[in-house]
């Protein structure tokens, strides 16, 4: 904690009354003194000439002083009271004055200290960084070595899951770095995603055991959290003859982009297996349902004839088109009845929060942009574009007549399985509003002729 400047010491000594026993000479004690020895003649020669002119001598003094003690005492008294009445006051005014002072001293601390440090992460920031490649570029602290590490796919985590899930990730990443670094070292958040290590006096090996630490603790960090893994590309750089201190930064800027254009691809893999084990936890349809969803979708395909090319990609969607559903809250999701407004419109997101997942693996981006569409309602009622009609894409009206069928099927915590024939009257009462009516018709007459296979019974 800072060292209270002497305005406040002295602020303090006022409030509590010691500022003046600090004084070898006090106007507040003289006072009384003064006044009460002038009194006491005063009164004394007062008395005994008015009142005692008669009486002997020594009467005359003793009825003297004692008049003149019986006022003395009671003024003193008075003045006493008088003057803790308005020390009191002092001391109340000074007692506000030193919090005043003492809460402006603690902005001055917080604002320098948040002048040169990250919120988030409690690291220093990108200015004192600079500050201090300028300070350590002197030839005393020569080589000097920066190391520049980015954390893989944070915009996509952020798109995705929330910025909550992408600033805790971040606070993860300055743990993990913290716990690389020497003494004498400077660490600095340098970006939204960008993290740097100065480090003087380097050596080849002190810059591989660095970069190795990173990266051992990273691997220990997804041991520990296998439900969102942590990647990190890294970049350094050491300085050499006539290389400014930016240049150098520069420098490990490339060599890391370079290392996370290897990486980028498997990282966002990585990321994007781990919300499709997310999704299986989470959502309460999962038991049975992709595999019904891929039988249903595959039967409807054919009996309409749908090019066998395009049957992988159906299978695909039906598989994956609520993977955007890892962004949406769990009290939304999980919750056992109607939703509100505001509810209805965060689950409405999850179309567009699994469309800027597809879009990252080479593997789900053929669906991405049915993903995004798969909600889209045949009379233009849908989400999130409002198509209709044959805008929309087949392969969505498709997955939307299948999708509601099996809904329909399989128990919800608010309501029982409907049959498959109560089902496929609900279709019918759709048709044209929520679905393609060519398409409810044919789905009526395949499950007619028994060629659907009846939906298994799950928790919706």
């Amino acid at each position: 904690m800072a060292k209270i400047p002497n305005e406040v010491e002295a602020a303090q000594k006022y409030a509590s009354g010691t500022f003046l026993e600090d004084n070898n000479f006090s106007l507040t004690r003289a006072l009384p003194i003064v006044i009460g020895i002038v009194a006491f003649f005063a009164l004394y020669e007062f008395l005994k000439e008015t009142f005692f002119p008669n009486l002997s001598g020594w009467v005359t003094h003793t009825a003297s002083i004692l008049l003149v003690a019986l006022f003395c005492l009671s003024f003193v008294l008075w003045f006493n009271r008088l003057s803790k009445q308005r020390n009191q006051e002092f001391k109340s005014m000074n007692s506000e004055l030193l919090r005043e002072i003492i809460i402006r001293n603690r902005t001055e601390e917080r604002l320098k200290y948040l002048s040169f440090h990250d919120n988030l992460t409690g690291l220093y920031n990108r200015a004192f960084f600079e500050e201090q490649m300028q300070r350590l570029s002197a030839p005393r602290y020569s080589p000097v070595t920066i190391i520049v590490c980015d954390v893989d796919g944070l915009k996509f985590i952020n798109d995705t899951l929330g910025h909550d899930i992408g600033d805790s990730l971040l606070v993860a990443v300055a743990e993990v770095i913290k716990n690389s670094y020497r003494e004498g070292d400077v660490v600095a958040r340098t970006g939204g995603d960008e993290f740097a290590l100065l480090i003087p006096n380097s050596t080849e090996a002190i810059v591989k055991k660095t970069c190795n630490k990173i990266r051992e603790s990273v691997a220990s960090y997804n041991e520990e959290n296998s439900k969102l893994p942590l990647s990190i590309s890294l970049g350094f750089a050491t300085s050499h003859d006539g290389l400014s201190p930016a240049d150098l930064f520069k420098e490990a800027d490339n060599n890391m982009y370079r290392e996370k254009l290897h990486r980028s691809q498997s990282a966002r893999s990585a990321i994007v297996q781990t919300l499709k084990k997310a999704l299986g936890a989470r959502d309460f349809i999962t038991e049975g349902h992709a595999d019904r969803m891929q039988d249903l979708v595959i039967d409807l395909a054919k009996s309409i004839s749908v090019p066998e090319r395009k049957h992988a990609d159906l299978r695909l969607l039906a598989q994956f088109h609520d993977i955007g559903k890892v962004g949406i809250p769990d009290n939304i999701l999980f919750k056992p009845g109607p939703l509100s407004n505001e509810e209805y419109a965060e689950m409405k997101r999850h179309c567009e929060i699994g469309y800027i997942i597809a879009m990252s693996p080479p593997d789900l981006g053929p669906i991405a942009e049915l993903i995004l569409k798969h909600h889209e309602w045949w009379n233009g009622e849908g989400y999130p574009m409002g198509l209709k009609g044959e805008e929309i894409p087949l392969e969505c009206r498709i997955l939307a007549v299948a999708d509601a069928f099996d809904a329909m099927t399989s128990d919800r915590p608010y309501r029982k399985a409907l049959s498959s024939e109560d089902a496929l009257n609900e279709l019918k009462k759709c048709a044209g509003k929520q679905f393609d009516p060519k398409l409810v018709d044919d789905f009526v007459k395949l499950k007619g002729r028994n060629r659907i296979s009846n939906a298994g019974v799950g928790l919706h």
